[in-house]
């Protein structure tokens, strides 16, 4: 699949809710594919995560038969967070979402919603191309983020600090990093400029490397692999399993996660949502999925 540039992943990232309307179809060979019921001017709105943008997009262009490059000019996310509370306070009509996190998954604990598992991702941890360290154990990982192994030659690097990137705490991948790695340990608080609003910004930092010292930080492997695939940055192996689409799919690689479709229970049976989240949990739905180069949910 293509990756998608730097420049339209800093404009996606700012922008909100999927809300499209009826596209100018300017390619010379239109789709002829849809989703029955659905159309481009009554497609609900969309919100998701940052990760989920070619499978949002990709759908846009399935169910309205517009073509893949104008269906990503058109398709937007609020990020994780903000779309889960779109979703309650009726901003936005289905989501593709990766893990609430805590606070959002409190208030959202009293609503009413169908949720999906449409695919697997896992959570992975990035280093420089140039660090020597290949894999590292969970419980390793667990004493870097409390604080407790601070250089890299404590884990068969190189002697040098290591700068552990966060992401806040409002992020699909700071929810996962608590639930998967974590789990009832705290994480250390981070220095000043080690947690970035952007997990792009986090892998720019991941990237830069000054001989003296080596960054970590962590992402999901969609996001990290597919969208962005830096050339100065590369996975670690958790436990000694790299995290591969097999390894990921196998539920070999240890730090796996689904992500979702979700609705409101009360959508009606034929309102637009409805149709696009039951299309989702289809044959048809499980092979744009895999089309879109994410690992389908068992």
């Amino acid at each position: 699949m293509k990756k998608w540039s730097l420049t339209v992943l800093l404009i996606l990232a700012l922008t909100g809710c999927t809300a499209v309307s009826a596209p100018v179809d300017s390619s010379p060979e239109p789709q002829t594919e849809g989703i029955a019921g659905l159309s481009a001017e009554n497609y609900p709105h969309v919100d998701g995560s940052t990760a989920t943008l070619p499978l949002i997009a990709g759908l846009y262009s399935r169910a309205t038969g517009t073509d893949r490059k104008t269906a990503e000019s058109l398709v937007s996310v609020s990020k994780t967070s903000s779309a889960w509370r779109s979703l309650y306070q009726h901003g936005c009509d289905l989501l593709i979402v990766y893990e609430a996190p805590e606070e959002i998954a409190q208030e959202i604990s009293r609503m009413d919603f169908e949720i999906q598992p449409l695919g697997l991702d896992a959570l992975v941890f990035l280093v420089n191309r140039g660090n020597p360290v290949d894999t590292l154990s969970q419980t390793q990982l667990q004493d870097i983020y409390a604080g407790e192994i601070t250089d890299w030659s404590e884990v068969g690097g190189e002697p040098g600090p290591i700068q552990a990137f966060q992401r806040n705490p409002q992020s699909g991948s700071q929810a996962l990093f608590l639930k998967l790695l974590m789990k009832d340990r705290d994480p250390m608080e981070s220095l000043k400029g080690l947690v970035p609003e952007e997990m792009q910004a986090l892998v720019e930092g991941v990237a830069e490397y000054d001989g003296e010292g080596a960054s970590l930080g962590y992402s999901v492997y969609y996001y990290a692999q597919e969208m962005v695939n830096h050339p100065d940055v590369k996975l670690l192996a958790v436990d000694g399993v790299a995290p591969n689409e097999e390894t990921i799919a196998q539920k070999q690689y240890p730090l796996i996660n689904n992500f979702y479709a979700v609705i409101r229970a009360d959508e009606e049976p034929d309102s637009p949502a409805r149709i696009l989240f039951n299309w989702l949990k289809s044959e048809e739905g499980r092979g744009l999925v895999k089309e879109e180069g994410y690992v389908p949910a068992n």
